[in-house]
Order: C-alpha cells, then structure tokens, then sequence
C-alpha cells in the first residue's frame, strides 16, 4: 500500500470556517487570490491559514481581517494523509537549505511520548533519536509489513543495526539523500548497509537537491552516480525559503550556470525519462 500526499495547500470546512493547511511558500499568492474572493455560497465565515508556508512568511494575510494565522491542529497530519505520522520533531542537522535546519521552523530535536500508530512517517530524523524510541518505532511498524520513511534517512546516521531493523519491518521504503558529492562516502556506506541486510534495490531511493551551490554538470553527475547503484535518484530543486513562485531560476542560480531549459532537463530525464543524459556523463 502507498501513500499520497495532495503536493499543495489542502482546505476543508468546519463550522463555516474554512481551513487552509499551505505547506509551500508560492501557494501563497494562489490561496491569498481565494480567500480574497470571499465565499459567495455562504459556506464559511472566516478562514484559519497554517502549515509551513505560513511559518516561514507569518503576516502574509494581515490585510484581511477576516483571516488569521493557526498554530496547530489536532491531526492534521492524518486529515491531509490518513497514513501519515510522526514520532520526532526538528532536527541535530543545520543545513541551510532547509527551514527546519535554520530553525525556521520546529528548532530543536524532541521524542514524542506517543504517536498515531500509521505507518508514514513524516520524521525530519528519525536516526538522530535514541536506540529505544527507534526500537519502539520499528516494533510499531513491523505490524504494519510496510513503510515509507517519506522526509529521508540521514546517511551519516544509518547504522548496520537501523539497516536490520528496517528489514524486519517487510517492505521499508528506504530514502536516502545526497546533497553534494562531499557526502558520497557516507552515502555508499549507508546503501552498503542496507543492501547487506538484504534491503530489496526497489526499496531504496534518493533524493538530490539541486540548484543549491551546485552547477548543473555536477547535479547530472551526482544524480548519475546514485543511478549507478541502480538506485532511482530524485533531483529536487532548490527554492528560497521565501519564495512566492514555484521552479523559478533565480538569478543567484543562474551564475551557477543554471537555466530555465537546463533545469526542466534535468528534472524531465529522472521524473519522465525524456531527453538524453549531458554527454559529459
């Protein structure tokens, strides 16, 4: 079984108040442009706006009086996907690509006492907690016989006992991550690991951000050594945390070499198999 996640802002109405949950800053504008128009069917009288975008660019809707700004609300996460959970927040890593590494969003690292007992899970870094949360996550799941580890694995992290442990759960979905070919090793490492606890290559991925103080020829060349190991490499563009449009080249990325053309190139080739590889690889 799999799990589906709607890849944009998701409403719903409760008590003539419609919820906007807006995980990515460029659905901004678009849910702003909605709520603007007012609900002319008389199905809601106000709107509550949360999610990460809303975090990372508070005050967006101030002008309207008649939109305010949620912190949190119980279960969202299953009334977006019923098969998701967490069992830790924030996260050890500081990377700064990301809003939870810059502490944007969710600063600092925490075990959860107890979690929706599902089987995606939505964790940041499940492997920077401890030896008995993990076990007590891993029994949990094993339950299930599948699971996806959507928000990835920290190679650096992965150990020959976690890979162990993954395997008992049936069928992981195990996704790795390379940001840049400095953690290669690691990488290697962690998919050796899992593959020696007899992971099933279908069950492995990676993710690549790409756009991120890398130039195209060596985000092809990263993505190219991942696929190497016959493992599927998803090239992930890089957006500023407060971007408000979606797959823009913006001019810091175009001084890396990067183009409209190259970028939909390279994201074409991995996603939809069109094009050919750069004759350089």
């Amino acid at each position: 079984m799999n799990s589906r996640w709607p890849k944009k802002t998701f409403y719903w109405i409760e008590n003539k108040t419609l919820y906007a949950s807006i995980p990515f800053t460029w659905e901004l504008p678009k849910v702003l442009n909605n709520v603007k128009q007012r609900n002319v069917f008389n199905e809601w009288e106000r709107v509550i706006v949360g999610g990460p975008a809303t975090q990372l660019m508070p005050g967006f809707f101030d002008k309207l009086d008649y939109v305010e700004e949620g912190k949190e609300y119980p279960g969202i996460l299953q009334k977006i996907n019923p098969l998701a959970t967490r069992t830790t927040t924030g996260c050890v890593r500081k990377c700064k690509f990301c809003a939870i590494g810059t502490g944007k969003i969710e600063p600092g690292y925490k075990e959860l006492d107890d979690w929706p007992d599902l089987p995606d899970l939505c964790d940041n870094n499940l492997l920077a907690s401890s030896k008995k949360h993990f076990d007590k996550v891993i029994d949990r799941l094993v339950v299930h016989g599948w699971s996806d580890f959507g928000q990835g694995l920290d190679t650096r992290l992965l150990t020959s006992y976690h890979a162990k442990r993954f395997k008992e759960i049936g069928k992981p979905m195990c996704r790795l991550a390379l940001d840049h070919m400095d953690y290669s090793d690691q990488w290697q490492d962690a998919f050796d690991r899992l593959r020696q606890a007899e992971i099933a290559l279908n069950r492995i991925n990676s993710y690549c951000i790409i756009g991120f103080n890398s130039t195209p020829k060596e985000a092809w060349q990263r993505c190219d050594w991942i696929e190497k190991h016959k493992v599927l490499p998803y090239p992930m563009w890089y957006h500023a945390l407060d971007q408000l449009h979606l797959n823009i080249v913006t001019e810091e990325q175009r001084k890396l070499g990067w183009t409209v053309k190259n970028r939909a190139h390279i994201m074409g080739y991995y996603y939809k198999r069109r094009g050919q590889k750069p004759n350089y690889l």
